[in-house]
């Protein structure tokens, strides 16, 4: 797992004090962020409004960076960009919808200091 990767090569501020390119490391955390789509869908069974929330999301975070890879976006062709996204999307919605499953989100915080 990524999250074990990562906080093995920082070592925690509990058990000593590290150094990261000329930062001290103070203090490492995992927190978990429920899915709040999730809660909706355990509450009103809305799988469609479930993976249309996830969908949307994921293209707005990961959408840029995967186009990035077409040549013809990277060319400035707006047209593939909205079409990539669009296809995207719905067919992440329409797997979403199939499979419904709840999508927690693991989140790192590192403090350093100087």
């Amino acid at each position: 797992m990524q999250s074990d990767l990562l906080l093995q090569q920082l070592g925690t501020a509990r058990d000593r004090k590290r150094k990261f390119r000329d930062l001290t490391i103070e203090a490492v955390d995992e927190s978990v962020l429920s899915d709040s789509a999730w809660t909706d869908y355990e509450r009103d069974g809305d799988s469609k409004a479930r993976a249309a929330k996830h969908a949307l999301f994921f293209r707005s975070v990961f959408m840029p960076s995967l186009a990035s890879a077409l040549t013809r976006v990277r060319s400035g062709d707006a047209e593939a960009l909205a079409a990539f996204g669009n296809r995207l999307e719905d067919g992440l919605k329409r797997r979403l919808a199939e499979q419904p499953a709840a999508m927690h989100s693991f989140v790192h915080t590192i403090v350093l200091a100087k």
